[in-house]
């Protein structure tokens, strides 16, 4: 040290100085590291979480199959006696990631008919998907003996149905190719359902009423005994405008294609007995539009337009 000392003493003024900044920006760098390294840690993780938490959220077929195979462009309505004055179609929202969603419907009102939304639950029996009438059968039945004896052991609750009928709850579908939009998505794995398969789907619990009063709409008032949206001069002053969401400032619009407003938020992706043990999986939660009408009062000349949206709760 004192050989160390004696050398200092002797070297320049222009020598020390730079002897010292040297030993400042050794100092620096070595505290900068950790540092450094705390903050290249942190983006790492933002990176992760970018690519561990998509927002996938897709309206698609019964089976998560592409949405343009959900087509309900024709309703075959008929004047004969003894036709079907109904049809279901069932759909599905599709993802990944996403714990609950909000299910929209909007639709004009030129012809006037009546439309419900049902969750559609596939029917399982014995552990397997319900691939024939029979099987469907069997498991309607077990469904209305179980809801019997829940009622019977929960007065206090609220009734489930026990009269689900094969012949008017159930629709039949023929199950399409997954679609590529939904990653990966181990259908046969996850739910047991396969490409083309016939499999059937319950109406179950009804989400939208198709109340004759408008009450399950947003913005819904009854003209004539007809359930229509309110036009323009309909609002009350604070009241949100839904025709303002439709046309802004335009004012001239007919009364038929102002469009009524429907929406359910908090839709579970999966059933909540299987929501702790999901985690990301790809998922699809199926839905059944039912559309109803009086052939009376169907123009053949008239065509409606329907909405159908989704998107995450947060």
């Amino acid at each position: 040290m004192i050989a160390v000392a004696k050398k200092l003493k002797k070297m320049s003024i222009k020598t020390k100085v730079k002897i010292i900044i040297a030993l400042l920006l050794t100092a620096a760098t070595f505290f900068a590291m950790p540092a450094f390294a705390w903050f290249n840690h942190n983006r790492q993780i933002a990176e992760l979480q970018k690519v561990k938490t998509p927002d996938l959220l897709f309206i698609s077929n019964a089976c998560a199959e592409d949405v343009r195979t959900f087509d309900i462009s024709t309703l075959q309505v008929s004047t004969e006696v003894g036709a079907p004055t109904s049809q279901s179609f069932p759909f599905a929202v599709a993802g990944e990631y996403v714990t609950s969603f909000t299910l929209q419907f909007a639709h004009t009102t030129n012809n006037p008919f009546v439309y419900k939304i049902y969750y559609g639950d596939i029917l399982y029996y014995n552990n397997a998907v319900c691939t024939t009438p029979a099987s469907a059968r069997n498991a309607i039945t077990a469904l209305n003996t179980q809801n019997t004896a829940y009622n019977t052991a929960n007065p206090e609750e609220p009734p489930k149905k026990a009269d689900y009928s094969f012949d008017t709850d159930v629709v039949e579908y023929k199950v399409g190719a997954t679609w590529s939009a939904i990653n990966e998505f181990d259908r046969d794995n996850l739910y047991g359902i396969s490409e083309d398969e016939t499999i059937y789907i319950l109406k179950s619990e009804c989400i939208k009423s198709g109340a004759q009063d408008g009450s399950d709409y947003l913005n819904a008032t009854v003209d004539n005994g007809r359930v229509i949206a309110k036009s323009d001069t309909d609002y009350s002053e604070g009241d949100h405008n839904y025709h303002e969401d439709s046309y802004e400032d335009y004012d001239v619009v007919n009364k038929y294609a102002e469009p009524l407003y429907w929406q359910k938020t908090g839709i579970l992706s999966v059933p909540e007995s299987e929501s702790s043990s999901w985690g990301g999986n790809p998922f699809f939660r199926t839905f059944i539009l039912d559309i109803a009408w009086d052939p009376a009062e169907i123009s053949n000349k008239e065509t409606d337009m329907l909405y159908l949206s989704a998107y995450r709760d947060y």
